[in-house]
């Protein structure tokens, strides 16, 4: 694909998984680079059509929320509030923890545990960390002065839209950006309300995000090649 918006190959060691934004085994880090592209391509579309204002931006599958937080990172200015919900109390854990890592509350606290990482065992990889954790604060603390993002993280199953549209709690959704499961390393959770019933678990996530749209909203599906993301009330 080419690269209209994040052209240029910047180093993301500073924003590496396992380093100061936490990770755990199983939970794909979506790429960084490809997250600043889709959301630049979403923005374009935003501003085409008269936005007017940083958008609420929302992930029903959000996991870790890893690229939410990054995204963050890279984007402040132009995001009014972020929204997350997943339907793994795993993944919202761990979602929880990156997602803390957008207030300087959550950077001390992450610094703290890099500094007992680092006291306990001495590995440069710890100390690396450390001085990214601090860099990472500084930043966090001269965008929270003039402009805290508010998040919301909440357990749903994508596919059942009146989990979603309650967790939302009437808040709607301007822009989505999801990376939905596939592949041997993310597969639909076996509670899915879709798989159930016997639902393309594609269509329904398209379905239960209708009742929480605003008006010209914007939905980005990362997805396999094969994945129909067709649906008769998107464009």
């Amino acid at each position: 694909m080419p690269y209209k918006f994040a052209r240029d190959r910047e180093n993301y060691e500073l924003f590496a998984g396992g380093g100061v934004l936490y990770s755990a085994p199983g939970h794909a880090a979506f790429p960084v680079r490809l997250t600043n592209e889709i959301f630049g391509r979403c923005m374009a579309l935003w501003d085409a059509e008269g936005g007017g204002r940083r958008p609420t931006l929302y992930d029903p599958c959000c996991g870790g929320a890893y690229h939410l937080t990054t995204l963050a990172y890279f984007n402040w200015n132009r995001i009014g509030r972020i929204a997350a919900s997943d339907i793994d109390a795993d993944n919202l854990a761990l979602g929880a923890r990156n997602l803390a890592l957008l207030s300087v509350e959550g950077m001390d606290q992450r610094i703290a545990e890099l500094s007992a990482l680092f006291q306990q065992f001495g590995k440069p990889s710890h100390a690396a960390a450390l001085q990214n954790a601090r860099t990472l604060r500084q930043r966090v603390a001269d965008w929270t002065r003039d402009q805290p993002i508010e998040t919301r993280l909440f357990h749903a199953d994508a596919t059942d839209k009146d989990a979603v549209r309650a967790g939302l709690a009437g808040t709607p959704v301007d822009i989505v950006i999801t990376d939905i499961p596939y592949g041997q390393r993310s597969q639909w959770h076996p509670d899915t309300l879709a798989l159930a019933a016997a639902q393309d678990p594609v269509h329904q996530v398209l379905e239960s995000l209708l009742p929480v749209l605003a008006p010209g909203a914007i939905v980005a599906v990362a997805a396999a090649k094969r994945t129909s993301l067709s649906h008769e009330r998107y464009q």
